[in-house]
Order: C-alpha cells, then structure tokens, then sequence
C-alpha cells in the first residue's frame, strides 16, 4: 500500500496602496509588503482512496463565504471530497481581514478589498489544484515538544500557557522531507500598526528557518488555539512590554523554528500510511446579551460623537497592550455593533464546523473559533491517537473568541458601559466579545473528541474512507 502527497505555495500578497486593517485605530495603507502572503496546500491520498487537502493561509481570518467557494472549485477540479479540504488562517495581523462570512459579524468588509477577494478562491484552490498534480509516494511521522517562553496568557498572565509544538513530517520515498506541518498557538500579532506592510507576522521567519535547516521541504504553520495567546509577554495592560519590531517577531519565529526543527529530526516515518477525514456541524447558542437595543443605540450615538484623530503608524508608546485604552472610541464602536449584531441574530444558532484528519497514527482537529488555549489542550489529551494531534481554531470559517467557561462567569453581569470601558475591562478582551453563550464550550469539546473518534478505527490506527 502506498500514500502519496504534493506540496503547492501561491503568493496571495495583496496590492499595495489597499488600507491596512486588524485594528480599530489603524489608517494606514499598505507600501511594502515585507514578504509574501502565502497559500500553502498539501494533498494526501492513500491506495484505498482517501483523500485530504490542507491548505495554510496567510490571513487574519477565513470567512464561511471563501471556504465553501474553494472547496467547490478544488472538489470540480480534483476529486477530493469538500469535507476532507481544510482551510486554516494563520491569523496574521499583517494581512487583509476579508468577510467573515455567515456565522458572526459586525464590520462590513472594506469595499477596497472587493476585487482581490473575487481573485482569492482562485489562488487558494490552484494552490490545491498544484499540489495534488504533484503528488509522489511519500511516508509519514510525527512528533511534539514545547517552546517555551515565547507566548503568554493575554488574558490571565499569571496562568500557565499551552506551549507545545506539534509536528507532521512527510518524507518523499528516500527519506527526505518534502512537507513540514507545524502547530503552535500564538497570536499573529508580533507586527501591529507601526508600519505599513503586509507581513505574515512569526509565521515568515518561522518558515524561513526551517526550510534553510531542512532544506528540500516546505514548512506549513497551522493556527492552533490561541484566542488567549499573545507572543512574548504581550498581556493586556503591562506596563513595560516588549516592544513591536521585525527583530522582536523574527527572533520568536526563529526559536519556534528552532523547536520544530528539533521535533521533525527525531521523527521516524513510515510509508503506507492510512488517510481518513470527517466533518460534524455542531449548533451553538448564541450569545444571550442582556443589552437593549436602546441602550445601544444611545450609547453608539455618544461614542460617534467624539471626534478622536489617530496617526497614520503608531508612535511606539501605542501597543497592542494599551492601544485600546489611548484610543477607545473606534473599539467602543466595533463592541456595539457587535451586540446588536448578536441581539438581532439572538435566535439563530451558531453552526461551528469541526473537521478531523487522520493522517496514520497523527491527527489534526480543527474548529473555527479563537477558541482559548486551555480548551484547546482538553481536546488534545483526550485524542486517541498515538502520534501528535494537533488542534486548530480559526479553520473554514470565523465565528469570534470562545473562552472557558469559569472566564465568561467572570464578566456576564458587568453592565454594559462597565464593559466598554477599555481602561477596565480591556483585559477580558475574548470574554466581552464573544458570540457564544455561556456553556456551549462543552458541545465544541466533545464534538471535537467525537470527531476524532471517527476518524479511527478500532485497531488504534487510522484508515482509509
């Protein structure tokens, strides 16, 4: 029995000259692009038939809209069934926030964006479409570690963080590695509006050192859990951070790299390796917000009417720690629209994908939430599989942050211009604006160790569809 696979990049940069987004109190537009946007794709497919397509994207988010459009046209062209294509966004805040899609929203997307995301399905699908022509016999093997003192808890920095490096090592039939997939959780947000680049944030360095210590393969970063993971010591409110700057953000993909490198050495790979996808809808609450709609519209009103100028790239006191408290309004405007996004749509469930992919004795699971890293790490101990398993959130579509459970009780009853006060409550920042209703987290955690499940057979090892 043999498992092949190819590998396939597009450049997906977008133009210059289109507004740099990610943050409420950004307004400038893009003059650089410090390095290529990338689509990554890596198709898998064993001798009874099993097929899966993973694709890594230099995006903020990945919209409903664009995955079910990509899936379609890789489907038409290849083969591979829609429900064994996985989509993730590295969550970049470098790169262009396009539509969410159907589940949340609250921002319009701008209208600048409109012709490069009509062109995007296009150049993710044949990034698929390359990859899947170029497929040869490969092996595969897996392996996990840590990197530690890289990222923190933004939320609670006094609590541990989930720091583990997950790798999936695919060798071509002589033993060199063709693919690297590595997972880690940790915002994109290493680069913020201090300059006017695309960027693909940790994720460019990271893929950089890999490729130059192992050099045949190409290096694939999956997004895993950090709806409450910033790089460094990024907490929200810390007085001395450190600060935004190429060399900070390379100096922290680099020693991720480092790790990965360490893990994706040590691997033993083996060829006839089973391939084996399914997908589950789970429905969700939402969010059951206690506002009125008067309330919010007076308070909308009163934030609208302050007139705040904002620079055109940050001066370096501002940071993603404190730029919502120097500058409040635009994200006191974003929270309304929000929740009068979730007050009208309060009746209609939230619809989370959740998608496993064995790939033989390692797994992936993905959801498409900033789900919070502790959750994340609950679903990883309860995988049955023998290998790493790595799990992902911001995968197929966006449906907000999804925090635990005891983090929601914390804020549920604050009244809601306590909560818009950024000098108060920017810290719970992922627990004020989610769309989920408090208790629903359990239905992602088993619906994720379900899926998992599904993907194995009773032997222990998974196998073909």
């Amino acid at each position: 029995m043999t498992t092949r696979a190819g590998i396939a990049r597009v450049d997906i940069t977008p133009p210059l000259g289109l507004p740099l987004r990610c943050w409420a109190a950004r307004t400038a537009r893009a003059k650089a692009a410090h390095e290529p946007l990338l689509a990554q794709a890596l198709v898998l497919q064993d001798s009874a038939g099993g097929q899966v397509a993973i694709v890594a994207i230099d995006l903020p988010h990945i919209g409903r809209g664009l995955t079910d459009e990509v899936r379609r046209r890789v489907h038409a062209a290849t083969g591979i069934p829609e429900s064994a294509i996985l989509l993730n966004a590295s969550h970049t805040h470098g790169g262009p926030p396009l539509d969410l899609g159907g589940g949340v929203s609250w921002t319009p997307q701008d209208p600048e964006y409109a012709t490069y995301a009509a062109l995007l399905p296009d150049l993710i699908a044949g990034s698929v479409y390359g990859a899947f022509h170029g497929m040869q016999p490969v092996r595969l093997g897996s392996g996990s570690g840590r990197a530690e003192g890289i990222s923190v808890n933004r939320v609670h920095h006094e609590d541990g963080v989930d720091d583990s490096v997950q790798v999936i090592r695919v060798d071509c039939a002589v033993g060199k590695p063709l693919a690297i997939l590595a997972s880690f959780a940790c915002h994109g947000t290493c680069m913020a509006g201090h300059v006017p680049d695309w960027n693909a944030d940790f994720v460019a360095p990271l893929r950089s050192s890999v490729q130059a210590a192992l050099p045949g393969a190409e290096c694939m970063f999956l997004q895993g859990c950090a709806g409450d993971v910033a790089p460094w010591d990024f907490w929200m409110g810390n007085p001395h951070p450190r600060q935004h700057s190429y060399a900070n953000r390379d100096e922290l993909g680099q020693r991720l790299a480092a790790e990965v490198v360490r893990i994706a050495s040590a691997v033993t790979s083996s060829d006839g390796e089973r391939i084996r996808s399914a997908s589950v809808m789970v429905p969700m609450r939402r969010r059951q917000v206690p506002f009125s709609d008067d309330e919010l519209t007076a308070l909308q009103r009163a934030f609208a009417a302050r007139t705040e100028t904002y620079p055109e790239l940050w001066p370096e006191h501002v940071h993603t720690v404190n730029s919502a408290q120097l500058a409040p309004v635009p994200y006191q405007l974003g929270a309304v629209g929000m929740y009068r996004n979730i007050r009208a749509r309060r009746e209609e469930p939230l619809l989370a994908e959740v998608q496993a992919i064995a790939l033989g004795d390692a797994a992936i699971v993905a959801n498409p939430f900033e789900l919070f890293n502790s959750p994340g790490v609950a679903v990883r101990s309860s995988s049955p599989f023998r290998g790493a398993t790595m799990v992902l959130g911001y995968s197929n579509d966006y449906l907000g942050y999804l925090p635990r459970t005891e983090d929601f009780l914390q804020i549920a009853d604050v009244p809601l211009e306590e909560i818009l006060d950024q000098d108060r409550y920017r810290w719970a920042y992922g627990m004020t604006n989610t769309h989920v209703q408090v208790g629903e987290l359990d239905k992602l955690i088993e619906g994720s160790v379900s899926v998992l499940q599904d993907v194995l057979p009773e032997n222990g090892r998974a196998r073909s569809a």
